[in-house]
């Protein structure tokens, strides 16, 4: 007779002793009930570091970002190349940088080639002339951080009205589609199970 009233209260020790080990303590005593508010931190730690690696200078950022034209930097470089700058306290020959062309009015990423007092000297690796514009360090966007083959023609692609609308509306569908049945009503059937 002892013995199913021991496994009894061993099970309601067992079931009560779960909810206390899934808890986490945090610093200061704060203790997470649930794993969804730890992935919810971690989702926004996460944010704010891609942030300040990722976020461009017209928001404050220091990556900038060039989508690859022409033949000019051939081999390593091919249009429709995405490549990302970022800005450095000083620019060294042999670095592949962008600067601002004020005669063009666009970015222009090709290689330092020589520092000529105040001014860099540019040429493309594909091309037997150097650049007729030369800046100053302040008209260097950046360097040469992240290359990506090919990602240029998927954000072209990805900008185009069409295709634009099209992936607002999945994520339309995604975020407020109906969900079967609300939170409230998957509780009450788990706890009638």
């Amino acid at each position: 007779m002892s013995t199913p009233d021991i496994s009894r209260h061993r099970l309601g020790t067992r079931s009560a002793w779960a909810p206390q080990a899934a808890r986490r303590t945090l610093a200061g005593g704060w203790r997470l009930e649930h794993p969804r508010i730890l992935a919810a931190l971690a989702t926004v730690a996460l944010c704010f570091a891609a942030w300040a690696t990722l976020a461009p200078p017209q928001l404050d950022g220091s990556t900038s970002y060039v989508i690859t034209t022409g033949v000019s930097m051939l081999p390593n470089f091919h249009a429709g190349d995405l490549v990302m700058l970022r800005a450095e306290p000083s620019y060294h020959v042999g670095e592949v940088a962008g600067y601002h062309n004020a005669q063009l009015g666009v970015t222009v990423m090709h290689r330092i080639i020589a520092v000529d007092g105040a001014h860099y000297v540019f040429k493309g690796d594909n091309n037997n002339f150097t650049d007729t514009y030369k800046p100053t360090a302040a008209q260097i966007v950046g360097a040469e951080w992240i290359h990506l083959p090919g990602w240029g023609n998927i954000l072209l692609t990805l900008r185009t009205p069409v295709v634009a609308a099209v992936l607002l509306g999945l994520m339309w569908v995604f975020v407020f589609w109906p969900r079967s049945g609300s939170r409230r009503q998957r509780k009450r059937l788990r706890h009638a199970h």
